[in-house]
């Protein structure tokens, strides 16, 4: 199973005008376009990725429709993303109120600060640097290694190397991307596309021979794309749904409904072959009594 954590949400579209996304010829045609080729590529959970910068207000809604191409697209996890622009500490405040709105939290810091307390201290999913602009701050195995301890992972979104006219984003997201390879140890990476058109998509098989560029060796490459992203799915669901991702009771309906009729088999079977033990007594008693008669008679 592949995922990709990261296909940007349109700003430009809401709920309602998702809905109706097939009489439009805006941005939702790209946006399927895009999704229908990361399935045909090969993944099956892509998360739509909504940005937002400055103060979140306390009725925010999130405008993602995540099931809007679910009929079109069959056997495709949908998820939603939110990716917050840090820029102040106060923006950490809203992050709770954000839990049952989106599948997925992620920050993207802008200052080294900032970057510590998402490492050590927010209850995120994931943390996103723009990878492709030169960084203000220098990325630290201390930092960066207590983020991973943490469950958290770091993202890397590739399609910045997949445009053919932005030589300066390709050149800075080869050195930061080596650069966060060298500070995690290769821990705790995950790849996603951050594609905005059908044609900065790539395969995960693709995928792991870019990292190469970057230090991966390709079986690391492949565990960004599969593995560690599903690690961040996980790590959500269990922030959504545990106490402090303590524990979690999952019940599998499927599961529980196999076991239920296997303990209705069982009772069934002990129940036939407790008649059949009964009646092979009764059949016996019979010839028993009338040996007794014959020895009487006798």
């Amino acid at each position: 199973m592949f995922y990709d954590l990261c296909v940007p949400w349109p700003k430009a579209v809401t709920v309602s005008s998702a809905v109706e996304y097939t009489r439009s010829t805006g941005p939702i045609p790209d946006l399927f376009r895009t999704v229908a080729t990361l399935q045909a590529l090969g993944y099956t959970t892509i998360a739509y990725d909504y940005e937002l910068s400055g103060k979140v207000g306390s009725n925010f809604a999130s405008p993602i429709q995540r099931d809007v191409f679910s009929a079109s697209i069959p056997n495709v996890t949908f998820l939603s993303r939110i990716t917050i622009l840090l820029e102040d500490a106060a923006q950490s405040q809203a992050l709770p109120s954000l839990t049952t709105k989106f599948d997925i939290l992620a920050v993207r810091p802008t200052t080294e600060k900032l970057l510590l307390a998402a490492c050590t201290s927010l209850d995120i999913d994931l943390i996103s640097l723009d990878l492709s602009q030169r960084l203000p701050f220098y990325l630290r195995h201390r930092t960066l290694g207590a983020a991973v301890a943490r469950g958290i992972k770091i993202e890397i979104c590739y399609s910045p190397t997949t445009r053919q006219a932005d030589n300066n984003a390709r050149r800075n997201l080869i050195s930061n991307a080596a650069a966060l390879f060298r500070a995690t140890r290769g821990k705790g990476i995950v790849i996603s596309s951050g594609a905005t058109s059908a044609l900065h998509c790539r395969g995960p098989y693709d995928v792991a021979n870019l990292a190469t560029l970057w230090g991966f060796t390709q079986e690391k490459g492949k565990v960004a794309v599969s593995g560690d992203a599903r690690a961040v799915v996980v790590h959500a669901r269990m922030r959504r749904r545990s106490y402090k991702q303590v524990i979690e009771i999952v019940v599998d309906e499927d599961e529980l409904r196999t076991a239920d009729n296997k303990r209705a088999d069982e009772k069934e079977l002990q129940k036939r072959t407790k008649q059949e033990d009964e009646d092979k007594k009764n059949e016996t008693l019979p010839r028993q009594g009338s040996k007794k008669r014959k020895a009487t008679d006798s």
